[in-house]
């Protein structure tokens, strides 16, 4: 028969690992991004250059002031505002990684204490989580959380336990 703090201890230690492979895809997603912010600067500051330049090229008398704008320079904010649409999808899927892995780091803290809920109150009766109650709770975690969205290269409990 096997040691049910063991037991627990290993659904806890699932728990941080999650957190752990999350943390590094927020590593990654950040990373991503912050390339993206260069592009769309460097790009951005091309494009003002380039539409400064036909503005004072056409500042003189003989020439109108607004010298519209050409295709290529519509394509060019288009592609701006293409990765500005790019990086608001990354940040979006950044701050749902930090919630998650969040998440994660309090469930195991909880199952490692005995807490009940998301109350922090302690379950004073029996502080020791069950292996049965620890996996319940972390399927159920999952579950309310789109887990398994998250975890391109690793399957889940919440899928494991589907497959069976």
């Amino acid at each position: 028969m096997t040691d049910p703090d063991q037991s627990a201890e290993a659904v806890v230690d699932y728990c941080r690992t999650q957190a752990r492979l999350l943390s590094g895809q927020a590593t990654t997603l950040s990373a991503e991004i912050d390339s993206l912010l260069d592009e769309i600067d460097a790009e951005a500051t091309a494009l003002r250059d380039r539409l400064d330049g036909h503005r004072t090229q056409t500042d003189s008398p003989d020439q109108p002031t607004n010298p519209g704008t050409g295709s290529d320079d519509e394509d060019a904010v288009a592609r701006l505002e293409a990765k500005q649409a790019t990086v608001a999808d990354k940040q979006e899927r950044l701050d749902a990684i930090g919630e998650l892995s969040a998440g994660y780091v309090d469930l195991a803290e909880a199952i490692q204490t005995g807490r009940t809920d998301d109350t922090d109150d302690i379950d004073t009766d029996d502080t020791d989580t069950d292996e049965t109650e620890a996996i319940a709770r972390v399927l159920e975690f999952e579950a309310d959380h789109d887990a398994p969205a998250f975890f391109d290269e690793r399957e889940t409990l919440l899928e494991t336990a589907a497959d069976q």
